[in-house]
């Protein structure tokens, strides 16, 4: 007896073979899925990074925020591999395809318009930076990541001729969409961020996509389903050029911008506030150092005052460090007080350096060093010599300080960098008691076990603030002799300076001095292993 013959079904429907008979596309239908399925992956992880700098300006940079678009584009991914493959069988069409790529296009146009009124919206809602990224990131990213998501099970049925070749189909469909991936993290990380705002970044992404959507339109397979397509693309068009940038805030009434710049870090602008008299270092919408627009351009930002406070201790400083340069306006008032003082100024961000001495007149001195590099990276490395002070002033957008500069191994660190009598200076945002004291209640317990001696300044402290939220100054002294009440008001009264931080002023600091810290029944102690100050309120 004949053995019985065996024939792979076909996965291709009737309906679908004859579509692709009667239509063309710009692109050949193997090439066009396989490019499109690639374009769909670089454009979402685009997508994902780009998307932390619309959150940022209204919720930080903190681990709530990538945690929530990481979950969010993880789910969307998942719906949309289950809708696609499900809708996929059932109308296995290329027109189909594109067109949802065109709507996915013309969504991530619309996040352009309505980023900044829906993240301003959740802001005054009180949803918190915990769930305010999550509602955030739903309402902008959620539908045109679920679009992009459809495309590989999709791409991979209208590939696939047999069942005999869906595995080569799909891992090859799938290496294409990892590939895109990884494309799309490195060109969004290292190239456009770098170089443009949010809202061009968004648009470019949108616009290649779209273009590779009308690449592989089959036309001619039903007029309707053109005429729809090409109204999306035409709409698509209108927005690249008719919408404005994502910006992160409006300038106040009677500013001007003197500069903008996008780093891989933050978004810069420098704005002279002519109301006030002032000129503005802001990162996203955020304020991180101001001054005084006439001369002698007098620090704006009080805290930056008590840096000062170092002097008392140590009153001969030769050689200082400086980790966050904000607008150099610490180490600028440190070099009037002594311009042979030695000062090393050191932030991960080159750009923040230069605007220090471009726009904060931070002086052009042998003696002033600016290095870019990660703070703890710079302490760990350096080897030319010991510093009488170390100042940390560094903040990620939001406020929070990286949790690699708040452990008990680093402040240990620190210390060995310090002389013998050196004066570590630290800035805080904290309440010094109650329910948003937590950091400070932590700080003040890290850098005990790390230093000698640990004295509070509390800002507003005087005013009977110490409830808010304010600038809290750590001054910690390597030194096993300490210092009382009295001896600080000594040491003030014979305080004297050339810079803009005068005696007056000195002394009057010294008011804000906690002379009994609050009790601190559950203080973390911050270390390598863990150091949640993300998960802190303030």
């Amino acid at each position: 007896m004949a053995a019985k013959q065996h024939t792979e079904p076909s996965l291709e429907t009737g309906p679908a073979r004859t579509a692709s008979r009667t239509s063309f596309s710009l692109l050949p239908p193997s090439l066009g899925l396989k490019l499109l399925v690639l374009t769909s992956g670089a454009v979402l992880m685009g997508l994902e990074i780009v998307g932390s700098r619309i959150l940022a300006p209204y919720f930080g940079n903190s681990v709530f925020v990538w945690g929530s678009l990481i979950s969010l584009f993880l789910i969307a991914l998942s719906v949309g591999y289950y809708i696609g493959g499900g809708l996929s069988d059932r109308y296995p069409s290329r027109a189909l395809l594109s067109g949802i790529i065109l709507v996915v296009a013309a969504l991530m146009f619309l996040i352009v318009a309505i980023g900044q009124p829906v993240c301003d919206a959740i802001l005054r809602a009180n949803f918190g930076e915990k769930s305010g990224p999550f509602f955030a990131g739903s309402i902008l990213f959620l539908l045109p990541s679920i679009g992009m998501g459809m495309v590989s099970p999709f791409a991979i049925r209208l590939a696939t001729a047999t069942v005999a070749s869906v595995g080569k189909t799909s891992g090859t469909l799938y290496a294409l969409s990892t590939l895109g991936s990884i494309i799309g993290t490195m060109l969004t990380t290292f190239v456009l961020i770098p170089n443009f705002g949010a809202g061009a970044i968004l648009k470019g992404l949108a616009g290649v996509l779209a273009l590779v959507a009308l690449g592989t339109f089959p036309f001619g397979s039903g007029g309707s389903a053109i005429r729809g397509s090409l109204a999306i693309l035409a709409a698509i068009a209108a927005g690249f050029f008719g919408l404005g940038d994502l910006r992160a805030a409006s300038l106040p009434v009677g500013s001007d911008l003197v500069r903008e710049i996008n780093t891989p870090y933050h978004h810069i602008s420098v704005i002279d506030n002519q109301v006030q008299g002032r000129r503005e270092l802001k990162f996203d919408r955020f304020t991180e150092s101001a001054i005084e627009l006439s001369e002698p351009h007098r620090s704006e930002s009080e805290y930056t005052k008590y840096f000062h406070l170092a002097f008392l201790p140590q009153p001969k400083i030769r050689r200082a460090l400086f980790i966050g340069a904000g607008g150099g306006v610490g180490p600028r008032a440190f070099h009037q007080h002594d311009p042979t003082m030695e000062i090393d100024v050191v932030d991960i961000d080159q750009a923040v350096l230069d605007v220090a001495r471009s726009d904060f007149y931070l002086p052009e001195s042998e003696n002033i060093r600016t290095i870019a590099a990660d703070g703890r990276t710079f302490v760990r490395n350096a080897t030319d010599g010991r510093y009488d002070a170390i100042f940390l002033d560094a903040f990620t957008i939001g406020g929070r300080i990286p949790f690699h500069l708040v452990t008990r191994e680093f402040f240990q660190l620190c210390r060995q960098k310090l002389a013998p009598g050196g004066v570590f200076v630290m800035n805080i945002n904290s309440a010094v008691r109650g329910k948003n004291a937590e950091i400070f209640e932590s700080m003040y317990a890290t850098l005990s076990e790390a230093f000698p001696q640990v004295h509070v300044f509390a800002i507003g402290k005087q005013q009977g603030l110490a409830d808010q939220s304010t600038n809290v100054i750590l001054v910690a002294v390597n030194s096993d002799q300490p210092l009382n009440a009295e001896e600080w008001l000594a040491k003030a009264a014979a305080y004297e300076s050339a810079s803009y931080v005068g005696n007056v002023e000195v002394r009057r600091m010294i008011g804000d001095l906690l002379t009994t810290i609050p009790e601190r029944k559950q203080a973390t102690l911050f270390t390598d292993d863990y150091a949640p100050i993300e998960t802190m309120s303030f």
